[in-house]
């Protein structure tokens, strides 16, 4: 290279614009969130949105809002044009939604965008077209108040994004959830969502701010839900909270918003489950719908083109004051009365009265008088004749427990002596359960622990996978069918997949509204007894399937999800007998040292180095 050669170039506009939109316009959810808070910064009572192609073939929204006049339509869609800000001091006093005159810019250079709009004084509209950043058309025509944009052929001209894209009704679904999030914080405002000729969402104007909950959860999720009216030190936070009897997987129905913009924020979540930690079992979260009206100058949503991330300027103040307006809602509330262990007897029973009934199975597991060698002891053996059925097939019975003083010891011991052999060189022996997580063994090579739920959940999966590969599910019918509600975006994703799990032997039929019923499972599947249990099941599913493009991957990853929904749980207390009934499947799996998802079953000690950790050995 000569050094006279100059290397570095100016870029032109067109592409500045185009690498510009890889920041804001990811997907096509990213044009309709843009789009939304446009309309909803012009002061619009009415939106909506209209999809066509799942959002990359047309993507339309409509307003009733104050319009742009022919001057301001001719700059809207050029970079860096904001009505927001005048000076970088302006940052510090942002109340509008959008800023920074990027949107508008972005997704006209990566589509064809069509703009309509008129202002209250004006007799008539003014029409622009740009395709890919240049201006094809510009005229005045006739058009009600308000603004119409249309966004034709997403991502026409770099058709590398589109393979970053999930399957059509995953990216339908992340619209459904944009708009959703919109119409759950603004009651004042009618929301309505179209995906060709079916009506997603409709969400009328109301003065009850529950009704869009209503409208998005249905009415039984609605009704345990506590509200939320909160100040303290020029801080309002309002809202909705769960009672303790209700609560999900995962934390995607902690719904946070900051002066009515949705955000993701571990600080504000850390805070509703701080209040609930003691209320909820290990990883189930609330249903939280919440708001923080703030001043501006104490946030900063300048961190990032999406505006989801938020810094505060006073991070453990904020922290505090979310945790007191959640504890304060829970504790006054008549849903949620002091006497919890009621409470706590009344969902149990009603939870027993909805759970699956299923015939005893009549087969046992199999298990020899067989003898091993070792010195004079004699030890029971698993044999290869044992089915690979547990809890379902065995009657288990508690061994000898160690019942003195629960406080100083959460381990269980066997009196038995049972031995699993996993090779010629490689044996374990349970001696008992500890913190209701693990079994803890003597092994051939020192001592092992077992991470009983991983190494259930392993069995599951290969027996499920190998019943799928021979079309021999077996189905058992439901003596009671439990109904079940889905959000419009769970709904969308299950759209895709009901073909797939009714290949699984899970047949959900739509009850009506957005309930659904189960009529049918898997005979493994035994441990879903509740609408609980099935919620949880779809949430870890569309957590993790939309991930994935391969079929066939996608079969295998909702076969892990239903293997880790039919086992024992952590923190469930098991006999050693079923321990060994365990330990003894395990050992007949291809790969028994790993659960499905890669995680160790057995972690091994050696004699040696407890020898050493003891000093017995140097």
């Amino acid at each position: 290279m000569s050094e006279s050669k100059q290397v570095i170039i100016q870029l032109d506009k067109k592409t500045i614009n185009k690498i510009a939109a890889g920041e804001v316009v990811e997907r096509p959810a990213s044009v309709v969130k843009e789009l939304i808070e446009n309309s909803l910064d012009a002061e619009a009572t009415e939106i909506s949105v209209l999809i066509k192609g799942h959002g990359l073939d047309e993507i339309k929204v409509i307003d009733n809002g104050v319009g742009m006049s022919k001057e301001d339509a001719a700059l809207a869609w050029k970079s860096h044009t904001t009505s927001k800000l005048k000076t970088v001091e302006d940052l510090d006093a942002i109340n509008s939604l959008g800023f920074r005159g990027e949107a508008l810019a972005s997704i006209a250079s990566v589509s064809t965008m069509e703009i309509l709009t008129r202002r209250k004084d004006q007799d008539t509209g003014t029409f622009v077209r740009i395709k890919g950043g240049d201006l094809e058309l510009f005229e005045e025509r006739e058009c009600s108040l308000g603004t119409n944009i249309i966004v034709k052929n997403l991502f026409f001209n770099v058709p590398a994004r589109k393979k970053f894209l999930k399957t059509k009704t995953t990216e339908l679904g992340h619209i459904i959830e944009i708009v959703t999030r919109q119409s759950l914080i603004r009651p004042n405002i009618h929301f309505k969502l179209l995906h060709e000729k079916s009506v997603l969402l409709n969400s009328p104007k109301s003065k009850n701010s529950l009704e869009p909950f209503i409208s998005v959860f249905g009415v039984e999720i609605a009704r345990q839900m506590i509200p939320i009216k909160f100040e303290k030190d020029d801080i309002v936070i309002t809202g909705y909270t769960s009672n303790p009897d209700l609560s999900r997987s995962t934390r995607h129905y902690e719904m946070l918003y900051i002066n009515k913009r949705y955000v993701k924020s571990s600080l504000l979540s850390e805070a509703i489950e701080e209040v609930y930690k003691t209320l909820l079992m290990k990883n189930r979260y609330p249903v939280t719908l919440l708001n923080i009206e703030i001043a501006s100058f104490e946030i900063d949503v300048n961190i990032h083109p999406t505006k989801r991330e938020v810094r505060f300027n006073n991070a453990k103040k904020i922290f505090e004051v979310v945790k007191e307006a959640i504890a304060d809602s829970l504790s006054s509330s008549e849903l949620w009365r002091k006497d919890k262990s009621l409470l706590k007897k009344a969902s149990e029973d009603i939870s027993m009265q909805s759970g699956l009934h299923f015939e005893p199975a009549t087969s046992q597991l199999a298990v020899s008088d067989s003898i091993v060698e070792e010195g004079t002891k004699t030890k029971r053996v698993i044999t290869d004749e044992s089915t690979s059925s547990l809890d379902s097939q065995l009657e288990f019975t508690t061994d000898s427990l160690i019942t003195s003083d629960p406080t100083s010891t959460n381990v269980t011991l066997t009196a038995k002596s049972d031995i699993v052999i996993f090779s010629e060189t490689f044996w374990l022996k349970p001696l008992g359960q500890a913190h209701n997580l693990y079994a803890l063994c003597q092994s051939s090579e020192g001592i092992a622990v077992v991470d009983i739920h991983a190494a259930h959940e392993r069995i599951r999966y290969e027996q499920l996978l190998t019943m799928y590969k021979n079309s021999k599910i077996q189905i058992q019918e439901l003596l009671q069918p439990i109904t079940f509600q889905l959000t419009k975006d769970q709904t969308a994703f299950m759209g895709d997949y009901l073909p797939q799990l009714k290949e699984l032997g899970i047949e959900f039929e739509l009850f009506g509204g957005n309930t659904y019923i189960v009529r049918r499972l898997p005979v493994i599947m035994d441990l879903i007894k509740t609408d609980v249990d099935i919620q949880s099941f779809i949430d870890e599913m569309k957590e993790e399937v939309v991930k994935i493009e391969d079929v066939s991957d996608r079969i295998d990853l909702i076969i892990k999800t239903m293997a880790c929904h039919s086992v024992v749980r952590s923190g469930d207390s098991i006999s050693v007998r079923k321990i060994v009934a365990i330990l003894g499947d395990l050992s007949r799996c291809k790969n028994p040292y790993t659960c499905p998802h890669g995680r160790p079953t057995i972690i091994k000690i050696s004699k040696k180095s407890l020898e050493k950790e003891f000093g017995r050995i140097v």
